[in-house]
């Protein structure tokens, strides 16, 4: 199963955590639950389904503890550590023509302004949100994953879109 399923579970906790370290960390958690689980597992679903229901709910409740401790944490570091992690990374070198430094720092603000705008999504959007993006899930995974109706996850996705574009709007008005 790990092997199977454990890239793309790992790829899912990366973006509720945007951290490689807690990502493997809840990795383990997951699977060690899907393990402990696997006797009590109804085959109602797909066991990727399944694996990814246990994988999403570990991440939110990893979240809610994390939330209360973000600020404590960032009050304890210097100003000077946190603008060092504001660095900008280079994509990777290729034969094309690399682009110039301007078109890179404005490309990577406004991938961060996204998923800033990503992140200020209600759970209840964003989760289905981010299955569908990235994890590339069909809206029948999703809902089976999350135990909505198909419906609900059309709605929610849909409506997740038109808060980004209600959001990002006034801030690409200014950039144009």
């Amino acid at each position: 199963m790990y092997a199977d399923h454990g890239a793309r579970i790992l790829r899912l906790l990366r973006r509720f955590t945007e951290n490689d370290e807690s990502a493997r960390d809840l990795l383990q958690d997951v699977f060690l639950k899907v393990y402990q689980g696997l006797p009590s597992f109804q085959r109602q679903s797909e066991i990727g389904t399944w694996i990814h229901r246990i994988a999403v709910n570990h991440a939110l409740n990893y979240l809610k503890r994390e939330r209360r401790t973000y600020w404590f944490n960032i009050l304890d570091e210097s100003i000077g550590t946190l603008l060092q992690k504001e660095r900008v990374e280079l994509p990777g070198w290729s034969s094309q023509a690399i682009p110039p430094p301007d078109h890179l720092l404005e490309a990577k603000e406004q991938a961060e302004l996204i998923e800033a705008a990503v992140r200020s999504l209600p759970p209840n959007y964003r989760v289905p949100f981010l299955l569908h993006r990235d994890e590339e899930m069909s809206n029948p995974e999703i809902a089976d994953a999350l135990g909505l109706s198909l419906s609900a996850v059309e709605t929610r996705i849909h409506r997740a879109r038109k808060l980004l574009v209600r959001s990002l709007k006034p801030v690409m008005l200014d950039r144009s």
